[in-house]
């Protein structure tokens, strides 16, 4: 009987449990997709970055599990504030109070397992899905790994059947000790305390410390190595919690004094901006480190990407170099889009250990060859090379022709001589065609193709490990080393940006029912519909930008363990981009958050005055 009032009761509010149980699904999902891969040791490891990246999955994991954990009893409360009368009304009703705590445990852990099954469920769609479109964007191939990964399955069941247990025992607990009273009345209550300024202050100096600890720790990742993963993952995570339970309150609290708070709507807007911060701390700093992930992991995994072409296209001029092309290769060459190619004759002689070229035909179409003016920043640049570089076994241009040839070939001294001397060469006469490609990414699904009739064509050479040659070669090699990193930075870096957003919107929106009776109210005092607007604009605006501030400042001192380690180059370029990038969809949901929000709270007639 009770089960059937209980599921009346969830019947009634459907709305409120449709976001608590989207927001639960969505979690799980992200989770899913991130054990999916820190959980696949032969993913991880198949490369040797990968493999010195492990212990990143390690915190990474440890640290999305804390968020995770905070994420679970926030709903768990959630859960709670919606339930709480409904449970006060059975013991008014004469209901057991042992009945009652195994209801209240069972709905935990129905509501909770259901949300992680069908999050389990989404997380292998979401991991299929993005996993095939990342591959097909940055070319690379994902060998063993699979978007259904049995051990990420069990451990995202673990950990959230472990979680809504603990929960449940936590709400049945919190129940038992509760008068039926309290639990009728408590939508009326109000967990606000105004806080002490001498708390506020010492709160606010142990946040900045323990902040500005983390960032050197990471800073100085060099001398303190894996004790400066561990150093920043405490004290960033402390110093968040106190500077958003106290700094960004101080500051609030400033601007309420000042002559600003009182114009129009502005003195009500701070205050529900400093209630809104308090009561959403623990949420805030989770968003702030969620952020603070996505944002670095996005900006890693495009670092990568930008940097594998530019290495490639620093060491050598032309992507492939083609000796004989068979129709099927110059075919391919053909379909190239903005690709430019030059063609000269060789003679192989065995007998001098050399290969002829015709000196006039390198004056016609000069050989152009690269070479780095600043390694740090992977800055190179192509020249036309000169007779004298070309016959200069130690110059950077004939290191350049070399690797063009076919493997037999390169061991052999690279002579140009005149026609004459040419055509007097007993030996028959090569075609290279040598391809350069605008745009190595784009053309790098028809290079592969090349390579592949190269490799069969070049046969045991370049199973001995010699290669092809040309910037396409190293272009692979590099993607063998980096690719993982740059699937795993920026799958997981669009996994933590839903996850953010859904934490933050799915609290917000959760507290939008007691958020409308003071909108009732202000319209009934003659508030304007536009005002109201611009007032939660603000509100919700401030619950977004400060986490994300902070966010941005982790990131900047989170990249300097990539830097110190020499991992990635051009870092902070890179990161303005992305992070312009990512404000970008981050203040769409934003909008999207301020529209529905908006729609809930704001009255939609005026009223009469």
């Amino acid at each position: 009987m009770l089960f059937k009032i209980s599921l009346s009761g969830v019947k009634s509010r459907w709305k409120d449990y449709l976001v608590l149980f989207s927001g639960m699904m969505i979690t799980t999902a992200i989770f899913y997709m991130f054990e999916a891969i820190s959980t696949n040791d032969k993913f991880t490891t198949s490369s040797p970055v990968g493999q010195n990246a492990k212990f990143v999955f390690i915190f990474g994991s440890i640290l999305l599990a804390i968020i995770t954990l905070v994420y679970v009893f926030y709903a768990n409360n959630f859960l709670m504030s919606m339930r709480k009368h409904d449970y006060g009304l059975f013991m008014m009703l004469g209901a057991k109070s042992k009945v009652i705590s195994k209801l209240i445990i069972l709905e935990t852990l129905v509501i909770g397992l259901a949300s992680t099954f069908v999050g389990i469920i989404l997380g292998v769609g979401f991991t299929k899905g993005l996993s095939g479109l990342l591959s097909s964007q940055i070319h690379v191939p994902l060998t063993n790994f699979s978007a259904f990964y049995m051990p990420a399955v069990w451990s995202t069941l673990i950990l959230f059947l472990v979680l809504f247990v603990i929960a449940g025992l936590v709400n049945a607990r919190t129940f038992m000790k509760t008068s039926a009273l309290n639990l009728l009345r408590s939508n009326q209550e109000s967990d606000w305390k105004d806080p002490k300024k001498r708390t506020l202050f010492v709160q606010a100096v142990v946040g900045l410390v323990l902040l500005a600890i983390g960032y050197y720790a990471m800073y100085d990742i060099n001398h303190l190595q894996l004790l400066a993963i561990g150093i920043g993952l405490i004290t960033i995570v402390l110093g968040t919690y106190f500077v958003f339970n106290s700094f960004f309150v101080m500051i609030l609290e400033a601007v309420q004094r000042s002559n600003t708070s009182y114009k129009g709507l502005n003195n009500f807007t701070i205050s529900q901006l400093k209630f809104r911060i308090r009561d959403y701390t623990k949420i805030l700093s989770v968003v702030s480190l969620l952020f603070a992930l996505a944002l670095g992991a996005i900006t890693v995994g495009i670092g990568f990407q930008r940097m594998v072409p530019m290495m490639a296209a620093g060491n050598n001029a032309y992507a492939v170099g083609l000796t004989n092309p068979s129709p099927k290769m110059k075919s391919l060459v053909g379909g190239i889009d903005g690709k430019t190619q030059v063609t000269y004759q060789q003679k192989v002689d065995p007998s001098t250990k050399s290969v002829y070229y015709r000196a006039s035909q390198f004056e016609a179409q000069p050989f152009k060859y690269a070479h780095f003016t600043n390694q740090a920043q992977l800055k190179s640049k192509i020249d036309n090379a000169s007779l004298t570089q070309l016959k200069d076994r130690a110059s950077t241009a004939y290191a350049s022709l070399n690797n063009l040839q076919t493997p037999l070939t390169r061991s052999l001294r690279i002579r140009l001589v005149s026609d004459t001397t040419f055509n007097q060469i007993n030996a028959k006469a090569n075609t290279l065609l040598l391809v350069r490609v605008k745009d190595m990414d784009a053309a790098a699904t028809t290079l592969s193709k090349i390579t592949n009739l190269q490799t069969r064509q070049y046969g045991k050479k370049v199973s001995e490990g010699l290669g092809v040659g040309g910037a396409f070669e190293t272009y692979q090699l590099l993607k063998g080393v980096f690719g993982s990193l740059e699937f795993m930075g920026i799958f997981l870096g669009i996994a933590f940006l839903a996850m953010l957003a859904s934490c933050l919107m799915f609290k917000i929106l959760s507290g939008a029912a007691s958020d409308k009776t003071r909108f009732e109210m202000l319209n009934k005092i003659g508030a304007r519909k536009s005002v109201l607007n611009r007032s939660i604009a603000v509100q919700i605006l401030g619950l977004f930008i400060l986490p994300a501030v902070l966010g941005i400042i982790d990131v900047a001192f989170g990249l300097q363990m990539f830097i110190k380690a020499n991992l990635l180059h051009g870092a902070y370029q890179t990161f303005g981009w992305s992070a312009l990038g990512f404000s970008i969809l981050y203040l769409i949901y934003y909008g999207i958050t301020v529209m529905i929000y908006s729609k809930i709270v704001v009255p939609q007639t005026k009223v009469e005055k």
